[in-house]
């Protein structure tokens, strides 16, 4: 499946690159856009529809409910929308269930409940592209009740792969999932390798291997920008941590790691990274873009 295009609303900058940075690190999805207004999200949306959209609800000016009817008026139901927002009350997620946002996810949260919420959504899309009808009562509400999760109830993950997944599609594919879910919830610590994430599935570190391979990815890269992740939250965060305290809490092994790590996601070391962001600059080309559009290279 090709991958899904995401557009980012949110008004607060910092906590747009940090969805960003999360949505980026998930197989399958890329950024096409950060709006810090609704009105900036209609254009967007206008000029180029996005398949998802991570909404805050509360914007300045256009609210984003207000935001999600255009959508809906415009756009139609083709556009799959994740409320991402502090916003509890229960109105407004009635409201949002009615407009038919497939998730609502209170802030704050982690980066395994937003993953798991896009893998959710993608795998929906796949299913309903591949299947002219379905057998029974329990194949439809797989589909239905993926599509939205209550506020306040305890979440039981109905997206993680199960028995049935790996029957129906390929086991690599559902043995990835497993180790991204294992990541975001232990990837922090110094101690997950590939080689003990492997004997964690209860798998040979081939195998586990030759599953990151069908996305063209490498284990270690996943652990890695899992976490740079955890290491940015931690720098724009409003605790003021040395560099050695954030390299020791987001699991790298030394600052000079973590640096090195910075270097090869977003193209420049951690404490310049902090600058960008604080003045909203443009990132440069990581090294993985960089070798993306070099002649010769192949997707």
């Amino acid at each position: 499946m090709h991958e899904l295009g995401v557009l980012i609303v949110d008004d607060e900058p910092m906590a747009a690159q940090l969805h960003r940075m999360f949505v980026e690190g998930t197989p399958g999805f890329v950024v096409t856009g950060l709006a810090y207004s609704g009105e900036e999200a209609v254009e967007m949306m206008t000029r180029e529809p996005p398949d998802v959209v991570l909404l805050d609800l509360q914007l300045p000016g256009m609210s984003g409910i207000d935001v999600l009817r255009l959508l809906r008026t415009h756009l139609g139901d083709d556009v799959d929308v994740i409320a991402v927002t502090a916003d509890r009350r229960a109105r407004s997620v009635d409201q949002m269930r009615m407009l038919g946002v497939a998730h609502y996810l209170a802030k704050p949260f982690s980066v395994r409940e937003l993953r798991t919420r896009l893998r959710s959504v993608a795998r929906v899309r796949t299913t309903l592209a591949s299947r002219q009808s379905f057998d029974g009562q329990a194949d439809i509400d797989g589909v239905i009740h993926n599509g939205f999760v209550e506020l306040g109830t305890a979440v039981t993950r109905p997206d993680d792969p199960t028995e049935q997944d790996i029957l129906a599609g390929h086991p690599l594919d559902a043995l990835r999932e497993l180790a991204d879910l294992r990541i975001a919830d232990h990837g922090h610590s110094v101690d997950v390798t590939l080689h003990t994430l492997a004997d964690a599935l209860h798998v040979s570190a081939r195998q586990l291997q030759r599953a990151y391979a069908r996305v063209d990815r490498a284990v270690q890269d996943a652990i890695r920008d899992h976490r740079v992740g955890v290491a940015a939250m931690l720098i724009l965060g409003a605790e003021r941590l040395t560099m050695t305290e954030v390299a020791r809490r987001s699991g790298f092994s030394c600052v000079r790691t973590m640096r090195r790590a910075f270097q090869e996601v977003h193209g420049v070391p951690p404490a310049r990274w902090r600058a960008m962001q604080t003045r909203g600059e443009k990132e440069p080309k990581s090294r993985r873009e960089t070798d993306r559009t070099r002649p010769g290279h192949e997707e």
